[in-house]
């Protein structure tokens, strides 16, 4: 069909039922996923030592040494996969109502 429906929430309340609304509006549960930017361990890719003295470059200083730019933790990264015009106009009704009810939390535009 056509290219997926990609969103960055930024609250995971709002995600979980952004979520659930896709799948109620009739969208196939497999086709509407949720995956997590970072988590409590940090992002995927990091190699760094702690407790060394705050002197040593880097030292215990994660946020402003090796925390990528852009790491939000607790955001999510939503998928939508409509199979067909209906179904993404379903997507994209839902999305835009989230979107209005809270514009700090959903992103207006799709990531490439």
């Amino acid at each position: 069909m056509s290219n997926p429906i990609v969103r960055v929430i930024q609250d995971f309340a709002i995600a979980e039922q952004l979520r659930v609304d896709l799948i109620g509006a009739g969208l196939p549960q497999d086709n509407v996923v949720l995956s997590p930017i970072g988590d409590e361990a940090g992002p995927g890719q990091s190699n760094f030592t702690v407790g060394d003295s705050s002197e040593v470059k880097g030292g215990t200083d994660y946020k402003d040494v090796f925390r990528p730019e852009g790491d939000v933790h607790g955001a999510c990264i939503l998928r939508v996969l409509a199979q067909d015009a209906r179904q993404e106009e379903l997507a994209l009704a839902v999305l835009e109502r989230h979107r209005t009810a809270a514009p700090h939390a959903i992103s207006e535009r799709g990531m490439p």
